[in-house]
């Protein structure tokens, strides 16, 4: 029992430690998305953006005091501390298998959100509006045009009307200076990003969602794991208490 203990000890410092860095890592991410998605909240809806980036945060603030928890119940071997520990590890662990879920099941809701939030900053694209820049900040990151295509442009609400068959500057491609002539050209690669942005994003959102199940895995591993470790040295606080007493008593345990 004892080379059992001293590994769950480990273990859990060990883990303890993994929790710190990933709650950095999702700080990081976390402040990435607000930082990013600034420039899209009129475009996608704030709803289905930065409520992701809030819950990251707050998911990384739970794993930054799971790290401390972990590291001083595996080292002070403390009852309530482990039980607590674990505690903590079985709510993380449900509530990112719940998370997977919902977002299965509701992933086509959230595509057709975005589907519907370009086709509004499309229409509502005009000089002074916020969604010209949004758009123009997407389409120039994200190297496309239009929702579905560059020709959505043709038939824009506030654009089309006086664009004279043009698409936006920030549809051009990057380094050249499209003059209004190559702006018509809307299905020639050469001056043009062709491609829309809903499947750029889309794209985007599916490779972004490999790496994310890869870490829930790795993360769902490290948990496992980690009650695992917590259960033994619990087990193992609870056989402290009976030792042997020295003299006339010896070998009796109370």
């Amino acid at each position: 029992m004892t080379g059992c203990t001293m590994t769950s000890k480990v273990g859990l410092l060990v883990i303890g430690l993994i929790f710190w860095a990933v709650a950095a890592g999702l700080f990081f991410v976390g402040g990435w998305v607000f930082n990013t998605y600034k420039h899209f909240d009129e475009i996608a809806e704030a709803n289905f953006t930065l409520i992701p980036a809030s819950i990251i945060i707050a998911v990384g603030v739970l794993m930054f005091i799971v790290g401390i928890v972990g590291c001083i119940a595996g080292f002070k071997e403390n009852k309530c501390l482990l039980a607590v520990l674990f505690s903590l590890l079985l709510v993380i662990l449900t509530a990112l298998i719940t998370s997977g879920a919902l977002g299965y099941a509701f992933r086509v809701d959230v595509a057709n959100a975005v589907e519907n939030g370009l086709d509004k900053a499309i229409d509502a694209y005009h000089p002074n509006s916020t969604q010209k820049d949004q758009m123009d900040y997407l389409q120039r990151n994200l190297k496309c045009c239009g929702v579905r295509n560059a020709s959505d442009w043709l038939h824009a609400k506030n654009w089309a009307p006086t664009a004279n068959n043009t698409v936006p500057r920030s549809c051009c491609v990057s380094g050249i200076n499209c003059t209004e002539e190559e702006r018509k050209k809307y299905n020639d690669p050469k001056f043009i990003y062709v491609k829309g942005c809903f499947e750029k994003l889309e794209h985007e959102f599916m490779d972004n969602l490999a790496y994310i199940a890869g870490t829930a895995i790795g993360l769902t591993v490290i948990m496992i794991l980690g009650m695992i470790c917590s259960c033994i040295l619990f087990c193992r606080s609870k056989e402290v208490r009976y030792e042997a007493l020295g003299g006339q008593y010896s070998g009796l345990r109370v």
